[in-house]
């Protein structure tokens, strides 16, 4: 009788501790979507905002490298809106890192998995930023697949409901920033030229 009430209460508390055990959640980007460089002069950068306090391990990315990439790449998070608040975790893959995970001249998940997992509380703002020190040239750039981002587990496991309450957005590379004012620009002077040529 002993026995078995121990062996019992050895079973709920394991069961417990299983039940209580950390869940970490990631940072994830799907497979479809236009694909973002990243380089010295193009980032990727995401806002997170918890409406549940959770433990964060970093970043499952789809992505691929140029066929001479040889700069490392890096996932750190900060505490605010941007940059410039306290880096609270950093990891950084070598591109032999890299492109040891999967293959690295085809989209593939890549993990950035922080050596310490970062607790983010609810209504806290984060900033995740992706960045590498690669030359602007896309033939030693990484890409990533950013249009679509959410939080999943290890598996790549969207989880429903989603505990960032902010809509996570990718900032627009540079380049896509440049292109929409080029764009705004060529109508404004197209509508100028209709209107002076109707006088």
């Amino acid at each position: 009788m002993y026995k078995t009430a121990l062996k019992l209460a050895l079973f709920t508390i394991s069961l417990s501790t299983l039940s209580n055990a950390a869940t970490f959640l990631y940072l994830n980007t799907g497979q479809t979507g236009a694909q973002t460089q990243i380089d010295i002069a193009h980032t990727s950068t995401w806002l997170l905002t918890p409406n549940v306090d959770f433990l964060f391990d970093g970043g499952l990315f789809t992505m691929k490298a140029g066929g001479s990439v040889a700069a490392d790449i890096n996932l750190s998070i900060y505490l605010g809106p941007d940059n410039t608040g306290t880096q609270l975790a950093s990891i950084t893959l070598t591109s032999t890192q890299f492109c040891t995970q999967a293959a690295c001249g085809q989209f593939n998940t890549h993990q950035f998995l922080f050596t310490t997992p970062v607790a983010l509380t609810t209504g806290t703002t984060y900033f995740a930023e992706l960045t590498s020190s690669a030359v602007n040239t896309q033939s030693q750039a990484y890409f990533i697949k950013s249009d679509t981002s959410f939080i999943s587990d290890l598996n790549g496991t969207a989880i429903t409901p989603s505990p960032i309450d902010q809509a996570i957005t990718a900032t627009p590379e540079p380049a896509t920033i440049m292109l929409g004012g080029l764009v705004l620009v060529g109508i404004a002077f197209k509508k100028r030229a209709t209107a002076q040529t109707g006088r």
